[in-house]
């Protein structure tokens, strides 16, 4: 019976999968809370500052104009941060800031203008202060700026790009904005734009010069890029014209979600531990590039390495949210090969409702085992733990039973229970046998998921 025992704690290490966590962790974005931060610089003075659009007297304001301060954030929330409200009307920007440092922050304009001439707004933010002048035009009045490009007709003369990072897919926004520098001649009313779409995006920008010289004018983005790589704008007057580069990036790729992640190069470490056996152990597992074909179905090679030499591999596949593992050829000193996978997840289930996977009759060093069945079901899910002083969250907890008839009694070999974290794998598992009172406990202590 002492080797019976024995083997069973072999047959088990390998049908427990124990892939491992992430060493690199996030905390949650601290979103329901203010931000805290100032206008201002080290020196007390304000941060850069712009305003966009053409603000008429008595015309109703649209999202053309707006204004744009810089925050430096030291902690992460939300805000509101808002004007005072001059001759008729005034700014405010509500959101939440994911970083810290500076932010471009976008106050959009409301109300109706009921005068011309410069209207000088109080901007408050946490315990800082900043004004800023915005011109109102008389209705009457609009005169067209006489201006050049800096930089025509080739490159832009003092390009600069504001905050914003261009990714394919990824719809621009507020932060996503090129300065230029105008050589006005005639001080007006400017609008420019960069024509046609290119990679799905378009510059645009108007506003007053209220003197002459070299002046910044601003461009917004708007569109969603198609393509990753540079691309060159054509901002246009219809006298002059410049050109600028914006680099689009790839998007990074989606969040692994899988409870058995199956992504190539997925690394795992794992400490085994427990009573005797085994002894205390580390296990290194990767997911290899090649694939192994059985029956109809392919599935992803689990490797574990010791010194960077494969020692042993699993089988794994998933459908939907069903996880499985094949057993290749025979376990430990069965004397009939297996060959036959078996359900180790289904992610759907409800709680308590149990799933079977039979391996029907095999034979163990003599000893003939029937009905050989391991039984799974969730018992929690949702749940939050921590492993080895990481927390995870998402996390389903499975139970098996391990049965069979021996010298024809029903008998439960073995029990285990498994955690599996979204997007990371088997974070614990223990297995008891009480036949000799065994237990063999995986923690896992890093991993890295591609």
């Amino acid at each position: 019976m002492k080797n019976l025992i024995l083997f069973f704690t072999f047959v088990l290490s390998i049908l427990v999968f124990a892939a491992c966590q992430k060493e690199l962790n996030f905390e949650p974005l601290p979103n329901n809370g203010l931000a805290i931060g100032t206008l201002k610089s080290a020196s007390g003075n304000c941060l850069p500052k712009t305003v966009n659009g053409i603000y008429k007297k008595d015309q109703t304001l649209t999202s053309t104009n707006f204004i744009e301060v810089t925050a430096d954030i030291t902690t992460m929330g939300n805000y509101i941060i808002k004007s005072d409200t001059i001759a008729g009307f005034s700014f405010i920007g509500i959101g939440t800031v994911t970083t810290t440092g500076l932010n471009t922050i976008k106050l959009i304009g409301e109300g109706t203008p009921d005068s011309a001439g410069t209207k000088t707004f109080t901007i408050k933010f946490d315990t800082s202060i900043c004004k800023i002048d915005v011109t109102v035009v008389a209705t009457v009045t609009n005169p067209n700026a006489v201006y050049t490009f800096g930089g025509a007709p080739g490159t832009c003369s003092g390009a600069t790009s504001g905050a914003g990072v261009y990714t394919v897919g990824t719809a621009v926004g507020p932060t996503h904005r090129i300065g230029i520098t105008a050589n006005v001649t005639n001080a007006g009313l400017y609008t420019v734009n960069t024509g046609a779409a290119i990679n799905g995006l378009t510059f645009s920008g108007s506003g007053l010069f209220v003197a002459t010289g070299n002046l910044p004018m601003l461009l917004t983005a708007s569109g969603t890029p198609t393509a990753a790589g540079s691309f060159n704008y054509t901002a246009s007057n219809g006298a002059s014209s410049c050109t600028f580069t914006i680099t689009v990036v790839a998007a990074p790729p989606a969040p692994n979600l899988d409870y058995i992640p199956m992504t190539i190069n997925s690394n795992w470490t794992n400490k085994i531990s427990g009573t005797n056996p085994p002894t205390p152990d580390t296990v290194f597992l990767q997911v290899s590039p090649n694939q192994k074909t059985f029956g109809a179905n392919s599935y992803s090679i689990f490797e574990r390495k010791s010194g960077g030499v494969t020692q042993d591999s699993s089988f794994f596949r998933k459908n939907g949210g069903l996880y499985y593992q094949y057993i290749n050829g025979k376990i430990g000193n069965t004397t009939v090969p297996v060959n036959q996978e078996y359900l180790v997840l289904d992610s759907n289930k409800a709680l308590n409702v149990p799933w079977f996977t039979n391996f029907g009759n095999i034979v163990i060093m003599g000893f003939p085992i029937g009905n050989f069945t391991v039984t799974g079901k969730i018992t929690q899910k949702g749940a939050t733990e921590i492993v080895q002083g990481i927390t995870y969250t998402n996390v389903i907890k499975v139970s098996y039973s391990y049965d069979g008839t021996v010298f024809t009694a029903p008998t439960q070999i073995a029990t285990e229970e498994r955690w599996f974290a979204k997007g990371i794998g088997v974070i614990y598992s223990k297995i008891n046998i009480p036949l000799q009172s065994v237990d063999i406990e995986t923690n896992l202590t890093r991993s890295q998921i591609f």
